[in-house]
């Protein structure tokens, strides 16, 4: 039989990691579909006073899929309907600590099966679930569920088949293992070869509440991003390129977001089987420069790890509005947030002290995505590119920005000026802030 090549760089990698991600979203909506939404849920983004496209995006990028049909969304309902009439539905055990093991166990199984010497590095280890039969039986109930559900795609995902084979899986994303014969031993060195780093559910707090919340699966070579995907199971496709906290697509798959290096970004509408066809992300059209006080912050007020202050002196300085006009709780969907919105869209991220470096997990793929969607430039807060080679935690990256290539250089040199100003350290305890 002959071969064909294919086309680009890492094309097997990205629609696997795909394909691997819309089932581990569809895994999370299973589980959402037990939680009684919140009553303050708005649905619809017609209901929205801040729903208005971006001005400097000439084609927001989600518009056109507005009224993007869900074709199998009856076959789902019936399914999550079966689910959550059985053990799932139990209060005793934290929907979020389900749908996080299940989405780990099926983003593992697919990428461990076609890619079996990369090395996995995941949030969660197993060990709680050894320890909890209940539990575990929950959680491959939904894996069961959401891995059976591969119809209609090319490519036939790697699936645990039993509940110790899930166990087996998930441990091998904890323990950063793969990339050995017996698939241990690699540990969680992010500097040398080709590493899958995933976080099965970002915004868990979100996720609860109705809100926004993703899956992210990256791939990293020789500590560099070469490849991230993300799934947005409740961003609607057609919300005009403004990610909104409470505008949730409740009765479909929502939004994939993927990028290659120097290829390009694109989105998608998530369903089962096969992938829907993308759209490319293109921020760079429209060529007005951006000015300092049209900058729309992205941000989270109530971010465990950010000093929002910060976020609101650099709008005091270029005039910009505050509170930041795009507020999300998920580190990824604010990364999504800045690839689908306009040039003037901006990230500040500035490091509450004495909290440590952040999880590799909450990044990878994201800073990617945004940096191939157009122009998007990533650095610390020192203007050094994001250091991906120190493992599990970015030790030698202290803070973010995230701007257009046209005004991160001002945002920075204003960012360079409050840290003059400011007394507390710049830098996690043994290592500089240059990024050294």
């Amino acid at each position: 039989t002959m071969t064909v090549p294919d086309p680009k760089p890492f094309a097997r990698e990205l629609l696997i990691a795909q394909l691997a991600v819309q089932r581990a979203s569809l895994a999370t909506k299973l589980v959402l579909a037990t939680i009684p939404p919140p009553t303050t849920q708005t649905t619809n983004a017609n209901q929205t006073s801040d729903n208005q496209p971006s001005s400097t995006a000439a084609h927001t990028p989600i518009s056109p899929f507005r009224h993007h049909p869900h074709p199998q969304q009856d076959r789902a309902s019936s399914q999550t309907t079966s689910l959550a009439h059985r053990s799932l539905a139990k209060a005793d055990t934290s929907p979020v600590t389900v749908a996080d093991y299940a989405a780990q166990a099926l983003l593992v199984a697919a990428v461990h099966a076609a890619f079996p010497r990369d090395a996995v590095l995941g949030e969660e280890d197993a060990d709680a679930l050894r320890a909890d039969p209940a539990l575990a039986a929950r959680v491959w109930e939904v894996v069961d569920s959401a891995g059976s559900d591969g119809s209609g795609s090319r490519v036939v995902l790697g699936r645990p088949r039993s509940v110790e084979e899930m166990l087996d899986l998930i441990a091998l994303g904890g323990g950063g293992g793969g990339g050995g014969a017996d698939g241990r031993g690699k540990g969680r060195d992010t500097s040398r070869g080709r590493v899958w780093c995933m976080d099965p559910m970002d915004g868990t707090s979100a996720f609860l509440q109705g809100g926004q919340y993703a899956v992210s699966l990256a791939l990293l070579e020789d500590g560099k991003e070469v490849l991230g995907v993300l799934g947005c199971p409740n961003l609607m496709p057609g919300v005009g390129g403004r990610v909104q906290e409470r505008v949730c697509d409740r009765d479909g798959m929502g939004v994939m977001l993927a990028a290659v290096k120097g290829q390009g970004a694109s989105w998608r509408p998530m369903g089962r089987g096969g992938l829907l066809p993308a759209t490319r992300i293109d921020r760079g059209r429209g060529n007005a420069p951006v000015e300092l006080r049209d900058v729309h912050f992205v941000d989270s007020s109530n971010s465990p790890a950010t000093l929002t202050g910060k976020v609101r002196e650099l709008a005091e300085i270029t005039g910009a509005l505050y509170p930041a006009p795009t507020e999300l709780y998920s580190s990824h969907m604010r990364y999504a947030a800045m690839a689908l919105g306009g040039r003037e869209f901006v990230q500040l991220r500035w490091p509450k002290p004495g909290k440590g470096p952040w999880s590799i997990w909450d990044h990878a793929g994201s800073q990617l995505i945004y940096a191939e969607s157009g122009a998007g430039k990533v650095t610390d807060l020192a203007g050094n590119p994001i250091n991906f080679t120190t493992g599990e935690k970015l030790s030698k990256s202290w803070g973010l920005i995230t701007a257009d290539e046209t005004i991160h250089g001002k945002i920075l040199a204003l960012v360079t000026g409050m840290l003059a100003a400011d007394a507390s350290p710049h830098a996690y305890k043994g290592h500089s802030a240059s990024g050294h």
